[in-house]
């Protein structure tokens, strides 16, 4: 039995009774679904999160989760409060009264997780001594704290003692730390947490609060829930809302019971006064993931101002381009409402927008702008040069391209398909919303543009036919030059133009790293706000949010074990040597100045003891609030705070410690089992048994912190980014050839594709862009655009060879047919885009940089190498005009 293939025809008798034929139907009903899901659009929300961000299937994030309860996570918020230069130490009245009330408003803060919440004045910062009768110990600042001079005295004193120098105090004790990580979720609604606001309470409540002459006071206008007209409800640093009557207020106080008091905007008045806590001696410092996402939404309304920029410039080019303000509204309308829908279908399925995927839209606003310029353009050659009536111009141009630009389309869809196979939430969320994308631009570009074309009118054609024939002539010598490159030696110089340059982007790309080039925060620029904090951050402490914790799992009660305390102290010893480590903090180590302190603090007795006895004795005094190890002591971490969180810091830091598990773990060893019925029943081997011989289990788990993170999804982009490529590049070979069902049209079409995926790479190298989550899916996206350039041009080449002309001529006529759209498009898409590079945000200026490079960069190859590639693929008939002619 014989398979028919389904073939163009087939389609067309399908779908063009459907869309012709029931023309003000498909109209009303599209209009409609716009309705709902501009409806819907309207409630995306923004979509932070952190643990979207993580590869949770990796095993460094598999150790994470683990123990992120037992040692916490990586979603730190640190607050650094320094004095100003010549103001003194940190030990006077002004200073350590503002580092009280900061330590109280992050410890309030909604989200924060108020059992990590630690500086000077928190009970889990504490300090050691030996006394005449043992060791002492106690707070940091006593709980009778009262601003004397012998009380500053004393927390000078206990500072030192304390060894938190460098951690919680700067280096030169000019300032001072309030750390705390946040939860993920609300405990008691378990709501996700909500960054912006935890972003706004950070600036807003702590460092508006404490450098800001002036602030907002809201007062009461008359009596609510207990509280008295007058009364002082809140204080803010942030103007009030325009609409402040509308909004619900939350009062900095509660009712007896607890509970929060909500209030109506339109019962308080508001008014600016002097900032009662400002302090002038002091500067204050945030950093965090949760400053990254919020600095990054509030960019949100520059993000828009830029898309809105590009709407515009390319609406007046598409005015230049066709000669007719209605019709360059057309292309520009469906690509608005295939963004509306695709803003919709996100919200229908239960998805916001992650203000890292703002890449998102405009794709969809510049695949659409492509198609819907293909569309207008073959419509117009179909009415100035074969006086074609509006709906007539509109089928023929239906016929012409509806196959090839659905196949683009869908080609597309594969394409950011497979994205989906990177086990990242927030990649995975990128590659849906893409898809949503390119769904809604087959239904505007391909139902809706050419139903309302069917309907326009041209006021003076006459006129608008000698306008087209004048653009036509002008372009026509451009045209001819491009035709000359099927030919054989002009064939040959570009491809041999081409095959120099992709030598050196092979060469260069070499250069190319898997994470961050910079130290700070690289999604915004060097010298934002944050990126200031980072460094003065970086310069005054010894820590800082680039954390590594490697959790050192062994048997129980490895913490009196000298054999096991002895080899994480080898281990800490080893990281702190490599030059990309500030400190480390260890059991052992505060164990060894412990154990000195029992020797009248003698330098020589700084060691860890072999005697068990003596070892408990050292670690005593050391609670499990400290965080380095476990209740059963089978978790020893170890904290290493790298300089940076650059690609090299990250691969030196995470080589030692592979290094080193290989040459001193033991994973082969006896340990307890992890069910915890089996684990009471065991016992450990008795000696002389062969599996006592094999020793403890003993592995250097990586890893939690922010630089575990880090690694992780280096390590994930590392493993995926060729497998994506090769993923993506399968799905348009498949798809090109059920279009064209030849090697040739393949060849032709995916060659220029790939040329300019490797290029991009050596231009992320050259620009200093590194390959990380968020740039990862650009090489899918930049195949999406460039793919369909590829298939427009072979697609009508093809139908002029099939008709039998020469290569030369059929190459000539796609030129005038389809190529002018081509070019048209990828300049005017690399120029609208090129705004980007003014961007407040590093990353979206990263994306302009690709973005203006594909799109030009796809364009030229596909004008310039299909034809060359064509000369040596394709055979075609040689007889035709010599006098290349436009017909």
């Amino acid at each position: 039995m014989k398979i028919r293939m389904i073939t163009a025809d087939d389609i067309l008798r399908v779908v063009e009774p459907v869309i012709y034929g029931q023309r003000m139907i498909c109209l009303i009903v599209l209009l409609i679904a716009t309705l709902f899901l501009g409806w819907q659009a309207t409630r995306t929300r923004v979509d932070a999160g952190f643990e979207k961000s993580l590869p949770l299937e990796h095993p460094y994030m598999k150790t994470f989760k683990k123990y992120q309860e037992a040692f916490g996570g990586a979603n730190t918020v640190l607050v650094a409060v320094i004095q100003k230069e010549g103001k003194g130490d940190i030990y006077n009245e002004s200073f350590l009264t503002t580092l009280k009330k900061v330590t109280d408003e992050v410890f309030f803060l909604p989200g924060v997780d108020r059992a990590r919440v630690q500086s000077l004045f928190t009970p889990n910062t504490r300090y050691i001594e030996v006394i005449e009768g043992g060791f002492a110990g106690g707070n940091v600042v006593p709980a009778d704290y009262a601003p004397t001079p012998e009380m500053m005295a004393l927390v000078k004193t206990n500072v030192g003692k304390a060894n938190i120098i460098g951690r919680f105090v700067t280096n030169d004790q000019n300032g001072a730390m309030v750390a705390s990580e946040l939860l993920e979720r609300d405990p008691v609604t378990n709501e996700p947490l909500n960054y912006k606001l935890v972003a706004a309470n950070l600036e807003n409540k702590i460092r508006g609060q404490f450098t800001a002459q002036e602030v907002y006071e809201y007062s009461l206008t008359r009596d609510v829930e207990g509280l008295k007209a007058g009364d002082v409800i809140m204080r803010d640093a942030a103007p009030p809302s325009r609409f402040l009557g509308l909004k619900t207020l939350i009062a900095d106080q509660k009712t007896a019971g607890g509970e929060l008091i909500r209030i109506d905007g339109s019962d308080v008045e508001v008014k600016k006064v002097a900032n009662p806590n400002y302090n002038p001696d002091v500067s204050v410092h945030i950093i965090g993931f949760a400053k990254v996402i919020g600095d990054v939404t509030d960019a949100a309304a520059e993000v828009v101002s830029f898309f809105l920029v590009a709407f515009v410039m390319t609406g007046l080019l598409l005015w230049v381009y066709t000669g007719s303000l209605r019709l360059s509204l057309m292309p520009l309308g469906c690509a608005l409402v295939a963004v509306v829908w695709e803003f919709g279908l996100l919200t229908v399925f239960g998805f916001g927008l992650d203000p890292f995927a703002i890449l998102v839209p405009f794709l969809v606003l510049s695949v659409s702008v492509s198609h819907g310029t293909q569309y207008v353009n073959a419509w117009v050659g179909e009415i100035a040069d074969n006086n074609r009536s509006a709906y007539d111009a509109s089928l023929i141009t239906f016929r012409r391209l509806v196959v090839a630009g659905t196949t683009a389309l869908l080609t597309n869809v594969v394409g950011f398909a497979t994205i989906y196979l990177i086990e990242i939430d927030i990649i995975r969320e990128m590659s849906l919303n893409a898809c949503f994308g390119m769904f809604a631009i087959i239904i505007t570009n391909k139902i809706l543009m050419p139903i309302w074309l069917t309907y326009v009118k041209i006021p003076n054609l006459e006129e608008f036919k000698r306008k087209q024939i004048k653009r036509e002539e002008m372009g026509d010598g451009l045209w001819r030059m491009l035709a000359k490159l099927t030919d054989g030696r002009p064939a040959m110089i570009v491809l041999v133009v081409y095959s120099a340059i992709l030598g050196w982007a092979v060469w260069k790309e070499h250069d190319l790293k898997f994470g961050d080039f910079k130290r700070g925060v690289p999604e915004l620029r060097p010298d934002s706000r944050l990126n200031n904090d980072v460094v003065a951050i970086n310069d005054n402490f010894a820590i800082g949010t680039d954390i590594l914790k490697v959790i050192v799992e062994t048997v129980p009660e490895s913490c009196i074990r000298y054999e096991a305390m002895e080899k994480v102290d080898r281990f800490a010893w080893r990281m702190s040597n490599n030059p990309n480590v500030q400190s480390t903090v260890s059991l052992p180590q505060i164990a060894k100045s412990i154990n000195a302190g029992w020797n009248e603090g003698s330098l020589k007795w700084r060691i860890l003891p072999r005697n068990q006895y003596v070892i408990v004795q050292s670690i005593q005094p050391i609670d499990t609030s400290y965080g380095l190890f476990n209740a059963e002591c089978s978790a020893l971490p170890v904290v290493i705070f790298a300089k940076d969180h650059k690609s090299e810091t990250i691969d030196s830091i995470i080589a030692d410690v592979k290094q080193f598990n290989e040459e001193n773990g033991n994973p082969e060893g006896w340990r307890p089992p992890d069910d915890p019925q089996e684990r009471q029943a065991w016992k450990a081997p008795e000696p002389g048994t062969p599996e006592f011989e094999k020793g403890p289990y003993f592995d250097f788990a990586l890893a939690t912190g922010t630089i575990g993170v880090h690694a992780a999804s280096n390590d994930v982009v590392r493993e995926m980014e060729k497998k994506i490529l090769i993923y993506v590049y399968l799905a348009v070979i498949v798809m090109v050839f059920l279009s064209f069902h030849s090697l040739s049209s393949v060849l032709c079409i995916m060659l220029p594709l790939a040329f300019v995926s490797i290029v991009t790479y050596a231009v992320m190298a050259m620009m200093e862009i590194g390959m990380k989550v968020a740039t990862l899916p650009v090489a899918a996206f930049a195949a999406g655009i460039g793919v369909d350039y590829g298939i427009y041009i072979f697609h009508v080449m093809q139908e002029k060879l099939d008709a039998g002309e020469s290569l030369k001529e059929a190459y000539y006529r796609t030129l005038h047919l389809t190529g002018k759209a081509v070019v048209f498009t990828g300049l005017t898409l690399g120029t609208s885009v090129l705004t980007w590079l003014w961007s407040g945000l590093q990353f979206q200026r990263d994306m302009g940089i690709l973005l203006v490079f594909g799109f030009t960069a796809n364009m030229i190859a596909a004008v310039t190498m299909l034809p060359a590639l064509a000369h040596f693929l394709i055979k075609a008939p040689e007889h035709g005009n010599r006098e290349l002619t436009r017909h």
